[in-house]
């Protein structure tokens, strides 16, 4: 089967190497790498560097909806496009290219969760299960009518980055069998239940910062969405302090305020309190709570926020 995939980051990077090892995969399309860094360097994404050194050709298209790139893709004669974490809605035009259509690797049982942040929004809302959906792609966001799920449990200290790992090895050990039924016509369309749709937006700049008048379990949950990176961060000593690591407390400390106990840094939240695990301070690299205990000489009383 002849497969042209849209799209890069780290979920999808795993299940694209299979693809590429189990099917005729014709090209990797990505968006344009946009100028970065003081000296505006573009630079593209991993999954586009991999293809480049396998011989797969690349392609990143400021729009991949234009005429000229649609019949581009016309002419390389495709069965199916594969997408996952791309950053353009495909329109009807060039879904119709593929003779099979195009088919979406989405990591969240939707329709919850749909959008730019599944996997940080699951997180952030406490669930306990998510998992991946594939489903045939139409013009709107994640909408189309399913044809597999499967549930993956989210571990009391799954962050965002074990999520994801564990989310994309759940791809790789599925796309293949998926992709050949997608080949054979041997699947059921299920539509989605409108109903029951959660958007998954993109994480706002503002919803980083810890209020520690919330309580614990809501901060818990908001910085093991947002770790390792972006990070969620609070103020210390007048400078932003990233927090990548934190457990429940068994502490009832003011909200904010520090306490220090067996080498253990706990900071008050509205119902209790967190222990710091891992921290970085504004222009550090990441360090151990201890090493920011001895190095930063943290005091009891002190306050974050």
């Amino acid at each position: 089967m002849r497969i042209i995939f849209f799209g890069s980051g780290q979920f999808c990077f795993p299940i694209v190497k299979r693809i590429w090892e189990e099917f005729n995969l014709l090209g990797v399309v990505v968006t344009k790498p946009k100028p970065r860094g003081r000296g505006l360097k573009t630079s593209l994404p991993e999954v586009a560097q991999w293809a480049q050194r396998v011989k797969v050709k690349v392609y990143h298209p400021e729009d991949p909806n234009i005429d000229a790139f649609v019949r581009e893709m016309s002419q390389l004669k495709p069965d199916l496009f594969v997408l996952s974490s791309y950053g353009h809605i495909l329109s009807s035009s060039l879904l119709t290219v593929p003779r099979l259509g195009g088919i979406n690797i989405h990591p969240s049982l939707l329709p919850k969760y749909r959008g730019a942040a599944p996997i940080q929004r699951t997180i952030m809302a406490g669930e306990e299960i998510t998992g991946i959906t594939m489903f045939f792609m139409d013009e709107k966001i994640d909408h189309g009518e399913i044809i597999f799920q499967k549930e993956l449990i989210i571990e009391p200290h799954d962050s965002y980055g074990s999520l994801l790992t564990r989310l994309s090895n759940l791809g790789v050990e599925v796309i293949t069998g998926v992709l050949k039924s997608v080949e054979s016509g041997n699947y059921e369309r299920v539509e989605q239940n409108e109903g029951q749709k959660v958007y998954a937006s993109k994480i706002r700049k503002d919803e980083m910062i810890i209020n520690w008048q919330n309580d614990t379990k809501k901060i818990f949950n908001l910085i093991r969405a947002l770790a390792p990176k972006p990070a969620a961060r609070t103020i210390f000593r007048g400078q932003e302090l990233k927090i990548i690591g934190a457990l429940p407390g068994n502490k009832r400390i003011d909200p904010g305020t520090i306490h220090i106990e067996n080498k253990s840094i706990y900071v008050g939240t509205n119902d209790g309190s967190l222990i710091l695990k891992e921290v970085k301070p504004a222009n550090r690299s990441a360090i151990s709570s201890l090493d920011f205990m001895n190095g930063f000489r943290v005091k009891e009383g002190e306050v974050m926020g």
